[in-house]
């Protein structure tokens, strides 16, 4: 059933392919973002650019936009200056900076205020390595085999305040290691209808996706971004933006499963 479903995903990503594209152009979506990571400091900027990914975080942060300036903010993303700075400190910085309104006096509920704990946080999870090869080693460790891989992003999530399993999952695929996916809405939607999965739990999605790819000697990252492809119609590196086919897709593939 897993190479079915990859073959007949395969074939609806390319019957839906805008027609400025062709297959060979969907190569260069599928081998991981070509990021230059050398850093504590270049891991922790991709750590907070993640952090923010939740839910409508990116409409109010708008991390890649300001990123020269939050950099500033942030003293060239010193961490140590990072780690011991106070939260409420941090939050009337940027308050100030970005001129955002307080709706709710109760600050734990605020995008920014949740986003700046990511951040202190993440800077003290990085502390802990005294450099990007100890990092680099640690994180190559869980690949042993899927539980251990599953572990990782859920040590992550218990390190840094406002990361669950997703968004620590979606850090390790942008920093390049393309054996994660991130069981996000569009993932867990297609894994849950076409009954790939009992349940919308992200660990089950996640482990059903790596299965899938292991299945069809794919990066689990190739398989994760036909199903995003599909589901956005975003071809963000060929700055094309098609409808979202995610609905139809499921109804094709139930079809095609039965």
């Amino acid at each position: 059933m897993y190479k079915l479903i990859y073959k007949k995903s395969y074939e609806y990503l390319l019957k839906t392919l805008p027609r400025e594209l062709s297959e060979k152009d969907l190569g260069k979506y599928f081998i991981g973002d070509s990021i230059k990571v050398s850093s504590l400091e270049d891991i922790f900027e991709r750590f907070i650019e993640s952090a923010q990914n939740y839910q409508g975080m990116p409409n109010f942060i708008k991390f890649s936009e300001r990123k020269t300036r939050i950099k500033e903010l942030l003293h060239n993303y010193d961490l140590n200056w990072i780690v011991n700075q106070n939260l409420d400190y941090l939050f009337s910085v940027f308050s100030e900076e970005y001129k955002f309104k307080i709706s709710n006096p109760n600050l734990k509920f605020n995008s920014w205020y949740k986003w700046l704990h990511s951040v202190i946080d993440s800077a003290k999870f990085l502390l802990s390595f005294k450099d990007f090869n100890e990092f680099k080693g640690f994180i190559e460790q869980f690949n042993y085999n899927l539980t251990i891989r599953t572990a990782l992003p859920l040590l992550l999530s218990t390190k840094i305040s406002g990361l669950g399993f997703a968004l620590a999952c979606d850090i390790l695929k942008e920093l390049g290691y393309t054996n994660y996916v991130k069981p996000d809405i569009h993932i867990i939607d297609i894994c849950y209808e076409l009954g790939l999965c009992d349940s919308r739990d992200p660990i089950l999605v996640f482990e059903t996706m790596i299965h899938i790819a292991e299945e069809n000697n794919i990066t689990p990252y190739k398989l994760d971004k036909i199903f995003w492809l599909i589901s956005s119609g975003n071809y963000y590196l060929d700055n094309i933006k098609t409808k979202n086919h995610k609905k139809d897709f499921i109804n094709y593939m139930k079809k095609e499963l039965n």
